[in-house]
C-alpha cells in the first residue's frame, strides 16, 4: 500500500528541494516522473528504492552530471540552473562519492585528494603542503589514511575512505553516498556508520542512498522511497516501519530467500588440500586451504575482505596457478585445465565485479549474455555464429531472467546495477552447471534482484550443482547455506555445520580471528 507522498515534516531549513523533476531520454526511457520532496539542513536523508528507480539519475542531477527535462532543483533556495554542473554543485558545498570510485590507482592517496586543486610553491606542486592538509583533515573528520599509499594498493574500504576526505576537502555542506556500503564488510560498514554520524553532528548533511532497509534504519532521520522513477513514500524514518518501507520500495510483499534444511549432498565435485599461492593484494593470500564441496550442496565463504577470498576464487576459476597444494575439479587436476577448459566441463563463475570481470560495458545485452556460450553447436554453423540463434537465445535469457532493458542491442553499460547482475546471471546458470563460483552474487542490488538471484541459485543446487558462495552478507550466507567455512589470513579457521545455533554473532570471533575451530 503506497503512502502519500510529502508528510509533514518538523520546521527545518531545507538545504535542497526537488520540484516535480522529470528526467526523459532521447530512446523514451522516462527515469524520473515529476519528483518533489526536500532534504532538510543538519540530518541524514535516506533515498531508497530498486535499482533502476531512479536514484542514482536524481543524485546525477543534483551533482550537474546531467540536466532534468522537467522540473527544478533548489539548492539553498535558488534554483541550479540550466548550465548548472558538478563545479557549480562543489562551489554550492555539494560532495559526492559514487558507487564506483573515481580514484586513480596509480596515484598516492594525497596526490587523489589534491588533484585539480594542488598546492603550489612557485611552479611546482607542494607535496609537503598537500600531505600535512590530508593529515589534518583525516584528523578532524576521524578517517585515518596514510597519505603516501598508492590507492591501487589499498583496500575497496580504505578507497573509500579516500573518496570521502576527497569530497570533504572541498569543504561540502552536502555530502551525498551512492551505495556505499555495496562493497564493504559488516565491520567495515560499522567502522563507516561511526564516521558518518561524527560528520553528522559535526554539522555535515548527508544524502544516503540505499536497498538495505537496517542500515537505512541505523543511519537516517528522514526516508524518501522512488519506484519506477515517482516518489512513492517520504516520511520521517520513525514513522516507517520496515514492511511498510519494502511496500513502498517493491510496491508489495516481498518473502524472505531461505534453502531448506537436510538435503543430502552428491558425488564430490571439489577437493582442495592445502592450496597455497602469494597474494595479489597484501591482504588476500591462500596460506594452506583445504575444502571439500559435493553436488547440490552449497558451501558459504565467510569473512573479512582480503582474508583470502579473492585469492580462493582466483585459483579455483583458474585465473592464478597455485604454488602449492592441489585441486581436483569435476574429476580433473586443476592446473592441467584453462578457464576454458573449465568452462566446458562445467563451471560456472558470477564475480564480484559484473563490470570489470563480468561483462564488457560498451557491448550490448546480447554480446554479454552469449559469452561463453558462443561454442554452443546450437549457436555455430561452422566458424561462424548463427546471428539470428544468437539473439533468439539472448531474448530468451532476457525474458527468463527479467532483465528490464528497451531493447538486446543496447550497452550493458545503460542497464541498473541489478538488471547488470541478473544478465551475467542469465549467462552463467544457463547452461545448467555442475559447479557454480558465486562471488559476492547479490553485492550492490536491490531487494527484489537479489531475491530472484538467491532463489536461481538455491534452484541449481536442487536440480545437483555444487555452489561454492562467497559473500559479505552474513544473512545471505545464513539463509543459502548447508555449510560454512570462514577465512581468515589466507587460512580457513572454521568449518561449521547451518544449523539453527549459527548466526552472526556466532561467526563473528572466527571473522576477527579471535577463534579457530577447523
Amino acid at each position: 500500500m503506497d503512502m502519500p507522498a510529502g508528510s509533514p515534516a518538523p520546521a527545518m531549513t531545507s538545504l535542497v528541494a526537488f520540484r516535480n523533476v522529470t528526467k526523459r531520454y532521447p530512446n523514451g526511457v522516462v527515469a524520473l516522473r515529476g519528483v518533489s520532496f526536500s532534504v532538510n539542513d543538519g540530518t541524514c536523508h535516506a533515498i531508497c528504492g530498486e535499482n533502476g528507480a531512479g536514484k542514482s539519475t536524481l543524485m546525477k542531477c543534483l551533482f550537474g552530471l546531467e540536466a532534468p527535462t522537467g522540473g527544478e532543483v533548489l539548492i539553498a533556495g535558488r534554483p541550479a540552473g540550466a548550465h548548472h554542473s558538478p563545479r557549480a554543485a562543489a562551489a554550492a558545498g555539494i560532495g559526492m562519492v559514487h558507487q564506483h570510485f573515481s580514484l586513480v590507482p596509480s596515484l598516492t592517496v594525497a596526490e587523489n585528494i589534491v588533484l585539480g586543486r594542488e598546492p603550489t610553491r612557485g611552479p611546482l606542486i607542494d607535496r609537503a603542503a598537500a600531505r600535512a592538509d590530508i593529515l589534518r583533515l583525516s584528523e578532524r573528520f576521524h578517517l585515518a589514511v596514510d597519505p603516501d599509499m598508492r590507492v591501487g594498493a589499498l583496500s575497496v574500504a580504505a578507497q573509500q575512505k579516500v573518496e570521502i576526505l576527497k569530497a570533504l576537502a572541498r569543504n561540502v555542506r552536502l555530502l551525498i553516498l551512492d551505495e556505499p556500503t555495496a562493497v564493504l564488510t559488516p565491520q567495515e560498514t560499522e567502522e563507516l556508520f561511526a564516521r558518518l554520524h561524527h560528520l553528522r553532528a559535526s554539522g555535515l548533511s548527508i544524502i544516503f542512498i540505499s536497498h538495505k532497509l537496517r542500515e537505512v534504519r541505523a543511519l537516517a532521520d528522514h526516508v524518501t522511497v522512488l519506484r519506477q522513477g515517482e516518489v512513492t513514500g517520504d516520511a520521517a524514518i520513525a514513522d516507517l516501519d520496515d514492511d511498510t518501507i519494502a511496500r513502498l520500495v517493491m510496491g508489495r510483499d516481498v518473502r524472505p530467500v531461505r534453502r531448506g534444511r537436510g538435503h543430502q549432498p552428491g558425488k564430490e565435485i571439489l577437493r582442495a588440500v592445502n592450496m597455497k599461492m602469494p597474494p595479489l593484494h597484501a591482504a588476500d593470500p591462500l596460506d594452506g586451504v583445504s575444502l571439500t564441496l559435493h553436488a547440490g550442496e552449497i558451501l558459504g565463504i565467510a569473512g573479512v575482505d582480503g582474508s583470502g577470498q579473492r585469492g580462493l576464487v582466483a585459483a579455483l576459476t583458474g585465473q592464478r596457478r597455485l604454488t602449492g597444494g592441489s585441486v581436483q575439479v569435476l574429476g580433473r587436476d586443476l592446473d592441467t585445465l584453462d578457464t576454458a577448459a573449465l568452462r566446458q566441463r562445467g563451471m560456472a563463475h558470477l564475480p564480484a565485479d559484473r563490470y570489470a570481470d563480468g561483462g564488457a560495458r560498451t557491448l550490448s545485452l546480447t554480446d554479454n549474455v552469449i559469452g561463453g556460450l558462443h561454442r554452443s553447436p546450437s549457436l555455430r554453423w561452422g566458424p561462424f555464429l548463427r546471428r539470428a540463434a544468437v539473439e533468439r537465445q539472448a531474448v530468451e535469457l532476457i525474458r527468463s531472467y527479467d532483465v528490464r532493458s528497451t531493447s538486446p542491442r543496447q550497452p550493458l553499460a545503460s542497464l541498473s546495477g541489478g538488471n547488470a547482475q541478473k544478465l551475467i546471471a542469465a549467462r552463467e546458470f544457463s547452461g545448467q552447471p555442475k559447479l557454480l563460483i558465486a562471488d559476492q552474487p547479490t553485492r550492490g542490488i536491490d531487494i527484489q534482484a537479489a531475491a530472484f538471484i538467491r532463489s536461481r541459485i538455491i534452484g541449481l543446487a536442487e536440480r545437483g550443482a555444487a555452489v561454492l558462495l562467497i559473500s559479505a552478507d552474513l544473512d545471505e550466507l545464513l539463509s543459502l547455506s548447508d555449510r560454512l567455512a570462514v577465512m581468515f589470513g589466507g587460512r580457513i579457521v572454521a568449518k561449521l555445520e547451518n544449523d539453527a545455533t549459527l548466526s552472526p554473532e556466532a561467526l563473528g570471533p572466527y571473522m576477527l580471528g579471535l577463534r579457530a575451530a577447523a
